[in-house]
C-alpha cells in the first residue's frame, strides 16, 4: 500500500477515533461544568497534577521504542510488560502515601480523591503491551476500537456518577473506570505470549527510550507547569477557568496535530531510510495541519463566547480572554508536533527533547512574574512566548534533517 493510501486509511480510523473521543469528552465537560463549579473542577485539576507528574517522571519511552525498532518487537513484549507493571505499582504507592502531604500543601481535603485516582496507574500498568503494535503495524482500526471503547466508558461512567453524587469524587471514579476498561479491552482485542523477561532487552529499548523519557518529562513540565503555578499562586477557581480555556482553545488545533503525529510517526518509522519520501510526507503533513489549525482556531475565536454561555453557563465567561490568547499557542503547535514525529521516527528523539528544554527554560523565566501580575492572562502569554521561542532552532534542525 502506498504512503498516501496508508495515510488516508490511518486518517480515517484515527480521525474517527478523535471525533468520537472528543464528542464524548465535550458532552462530559458540558454536563460536569453545569453541575460542578469552576472551583470544584479546578480542585480536581489539582488532584490530577501529581498523578501526571509521576507518570511522566517514570516514563520509560518503551512504547515509542517498540514502534521505532527494526527488530521483531514481540520478543520484547514480556520485558516491557514487567517494566510497565512495576511502574504502575510504584506510582500507585507513592500517590497513596503522599496524598495527605499533597492535601496539606494545597490546604484542601483531597486525600480520599487522590487515593481513589491512585488505583488508575496500577490498572494501566497491567495493560497488554501488545496494543502498542497496532501503531507499529499500522492497524489503525484496532487502535480505534481499543481507544474509543476505553474513552467512552470513562466518559459515560463519569457522567452517570456526577449526575448522581454531584461532587469531585465522582470524577475520580470515572478516571479509575477508564483505566479498568482499558485493561480488560487490551486482552480482549489482542494477545501476546508471556515469555521470560530479559534485562538486556529492557536496556536495548531504553537506549532509545531514554531520550523519549527526558523529552516527555520536559514536555509535561511545559504543558502542566503553568497549571502548577496557577494552582498555587491563584487557587482552584482560576485553575478551573485556565484549564477549561486551555482545553477549548486547543481542542481543534492540537487534536488535528496529534492525529497527524499518530499517523505519520509509524509511517515515517517504516520509511525512515528514504529521505525523498520522508521530505514529501513532512511537507504534506505540515500543510494539512496548519490549514486545519487556522480554520478551527478562527472558528473558536469568533463563536466561543456564544457557545460558552449557552453550553457551560455565564459562570465560565471570565475565561474568554485567556482562551483567545491560548488560540495563538494552539495554532503554533503543528510544526513542532509534525516535526517531532519525523525526528522520533528517524531515531533522533534528542531533538524534540531539545525543543522541550528551550520551552521549559523560557516558561520558567516568564510564568511566575506574568501570572503574579496579570493572573491567568499572564500565564497564557507566558505559554505562547515559550512556544514561539522554540521556532528558530527547531526550523534550523528541520532544514538540516535532509542534508
Amino acid at each position: 500500500m502506498s504512503l498516501t493510501k496508508t495515510s488516508f486509511k490511518g486518517a480515517f480510523w484515527l480521525g474517527s477515533l478523535r471525533i468520537i473521543i472528543k464528542a464524548f469528552s465535550v458532552v462530559k465537560l458540558i454536563i460536569v461544568a453545569r453541575i460542578l463549579s469552576p472551583f470544584d473542577i479546578g480542585l480536581f485539576g489539582i488532584v490530577m497534577l501529581p498523578y501526571g507528574l509521576l507518570e511522566v517522571a517514570t516514563e520509560s519511552g518503551l512504547n515509542q521504542a517498540l514502534i521505532q525498532t527494526k527488530k521483531n518487537p514481540r520478543k520484547y513484549l514480556s520485558s516491557a510488560w514487567l517494566t510497565f507493571a512495576f511502574r504502575g505499582i510504584f506510582i500507585s504507592i507513592v500517590l497513596f502515601f503522599f496524598a495527605p502531604v499533597i492535601s496539606r500543601f494545597y490546604k484542601s481535603d483531597i486525600t480520599l480523591v487522590i487515593r481513589t485516582v491512585a488505583l488508575t496507574p496500577f490498572l494501566k500498568g497491567l495493560i497488554n503491551p501488545a496494543v502498542v503494535l497496532f501503531k507499529k503495524h499500522l492497524q489503525f482500526h484496532k487502535e480505534f476500537i481499543f481507544q474509543s471503547l476505553a474513552s467512552i466508558t470513562e466518559s459515560l461512567v463519569t457522567i452517570l456518577l456526577v449526575l448522581k453524587f454531584k461532587n469531585i469524587q465522582a470524577l475520580s471514579f470515572g478516571v479509575v473506570a477508564g483505566g479498568f476498561s482499558a485493561l480488560i479491552l487490551s486482552f480482549l482485542i489482542t494477545n501476546f505470549s508471556l515469555a521470560k523477561a530479559s534485562w538486556q532487552k529492557i536496556k536495548e529499548l531504553y537506549h532509545y527510550g531514554r531520550w523519549v523519557t527526558l523529552g516527555t518529562f520536559m514536555s509535561y513540565l511545559n504543558d502542566q507547569g503553568d497549571d502548577f503555578v496557577v494552582s498555587k499562586l491563584l487557587g482552584a477557581q482560576p485553575l478551573g477557568f485556565y484549564q477549561t480555556a486551555y482545553r477549548i482553545s486547543n481542542l481543534p488545533t492540537t487534536q488535528g496535530a496529534g492525529l497527524v503525529y499518530q499517523i505519520i510517526f509509524p509511517i515515517f518509522s517504516s520509511i525512515q531510510t528514504n529521505q525523498v519520501r520522508l521530505k514529501r510526507g513532512l511537507i504534506k503533513s505540515l500543510l494539512i495541519t496548519f490549514i486545519i489549525s487556522i480554520i478551527f482556531a478562527l472558528t473558536v475565536f469568533f463563536f466561543a463566547p456564544v457557545i460558552i454561555k449557552f453550553l457551560l453557563g455565564e459562570a465560565w465567561l471570565p475565561m474568554i480572554p485567556a482562551l483567545n490568547i491560548l488560540l495563538i499557542f494552539a495554532v503554533t503547535r503543528p510544526l513542532i508536533s509534525v516535526g517531532s514525529a519525523l525526528f522520533d521516527a528517524t531515531g533522533k528523539p534528542q531533538v524534540p527533547a531539545g525543543v522541550n528544554l528551550i520551552k521549559l527554560i523560557t516558561l520558567v523565566l516568564l510564568v511566575f512574574p506574568l501570572t503574579l501580575k496579570f493572573g491567568i492572562i499572564g500565564t497564557s502569554w507566558a505559554v505562547v512566548i515559550a512556544q514561539l521561542a522554540v521556532y528558530p532552532w527547531f526550523a534550523y534542525k528541520l532544514k538540516n534533517a535532509f542534508k
